[in-house]
């Protein structure tokens, strides 16, 4: 569990919303809340609330919108992640303490090395999320700290990492410093949480995927394991496997259930982000006055393929749980179930009709995830793109 875990409980531990299943003393449960809270209001206080209200007091054109809001809306959501997380601590601790019990039990070898496929995936998927998320703050923050130097006269910047309102003058010492600081910290935090998130969601439904193969096998041997016995022991392995996969439904409805809301405003952000990203980046080039840095493109580009990246995540693992909960039916048809007398075979019937009831992540509970959506939403994102490009052209034509 450890191989496909570790980097996640590190950064969650950071933040202070690691769900940790083994018994811990009140100081450690205390120093994690206090983590929490510090992290979270570091957030607020020096990006979310500064750059709403800068929203609402200095944005005047449509580029200035559009350049704020693809800044505060991942970093808002961010914060909202890390809340989720906390919230729902209790659930996920639950969930953490089943896949540490699935990975301690004795198991035969063949169904270990399933789960290792997995967890070479998850952490595969953990390793690639978090480089890319440290390469777009290195790039995030060297373009503003070009564009800070490029604008070094205009007040409302004052050399800050995020464009922002405060109620105190941050041109002076040690204000900027300390305001500075707060951005950049949160501005950390917040890539994390993201990042973290969401492969923490990943390493669950992998894990559950895994199980469920496991499983698949276990229901495709379970002709050939009571063949030489007076089928006495039929019954007792077929209603291990129910309740086993009873237990799995129940391991993904607590998934479901503590993600799906998440899942649906994070579809919404990846298409709203996609559209405003894309923007920035196509009226950055077409811009013939302005002397756009690499590093801004480098950024850009790392942005777009960041988010499309989180959303496809959550569609490939949405697509792989529902390959493997209706392949369920599909591993009682393919055992020898002819080999089987009648009344045994029929039971498998039942097992066959339960499973074509699919385990599903959706967004909102409106849609599951799955490559089909992923491509719908890419449309989409395209569509929106071209709308407001129409709408800035007709601006410069007036």
């Amino acid at each position: 569990m450890e191989f496909a875990m570790g980097w996640n409980r590190f950064n969650l531990t950071l933040l202070g919303v690691w769900p940790e299943p083994r018994k811990i003393s009140r100081g450690s449960r205390l120093i994690s809340s206090v983590i929490f809270w510090f992290t979270t209001s570091v957030t607020f206080t020096f990006i979310c609330a500064p750059q709403t209200a800068n929203l609402v007091l200095k944005s005047t054109s449509l580029d200035e919108v559009i350049e704020n809001l693809s800044i505060n809306i991942p970093i808002v959501f961010a914060l909202i992640k890390q809340i989720v997380l906390w919230y729902y601590k209790k659930a996920l601790t639950l969930l953490i303490s089943q896949m540490l019990d699935d990975w301690t039990e004795p198991i035969a070898n063949h169904d270990r090395q399933t789960m290792m496929r997995n967890a070479k995936i998850s952490r595969m998927i953990s390793i690639v999320c978090s480089t890319l998320t440290y390469f777009m703050l290195l790039a995030f923050i060297s373009l503003q700290i070009w564009s800070n130097m490029q604008n070094a006269s205009e007040a409302d910047l004052g050399g800050l990492l995020h464009p922002a309102t405060f109620p105190y003058d941050t041109n002076k010492s040690p204000n900027f410093e300390i305001t500075w600081l707060g951005q950049f910290m949160g501005t950390v935090l917040t890539a994390i949480c993201y990042s973290c998130f969401d492969t923490f969601l990943a390493v669950l439904v992998l894990h559950l995927c895994g199980q469920l193969t496991v499983l698949r096998l276990a229901l495709e041997d379970l002709a050939n394991s009571t063949k030489c016995t007076n089928y006495t022991r039929f019954h007792e392995q077929l209603g291990i496997i129910v309740n086993r996969h009873n237990q799995l439904f129940r391991f993904a409805v607590i998934v479901e259930d503590c993600f799906n809301l998440t899942l649906l405003v994070q579809t919404i952000i990846c298409t709203t982000m996609f559209c405003l990203t894309g923007y920035r980046m196509i009226t950055s080039v077409d811009q013939e006055q302005a002397d756009v840095p690499i590093v801004g493109m480098i950024f850009f580009i790392i942005h777009v393929i960041y988010t499309m990246l989180h959303l496809f995540i959550y569609c490939y693992v949405g697509e792989m749980l529902l390959g493997q909960s209706t392949g369920i039916s599909e591993s009682a048809y393919d055992c020898n179930w002819y080999d089987l007398p009648s009344k045994n075979a029929v039971s498998l019937i039942i097992v066959i009709c339960r499973a074509r009831i699919s385990f599903q992540i959706t967004a909102g509970k409106f849609s599951p995830f799955s490559l089909e959506l992923f491509n719908a939403i890419l449309k989409t994102s395209a569509g929106y793109l071209s709308v407001l490009l129409a709408m800035k052209d007709r601006l410069v034509d007036e």
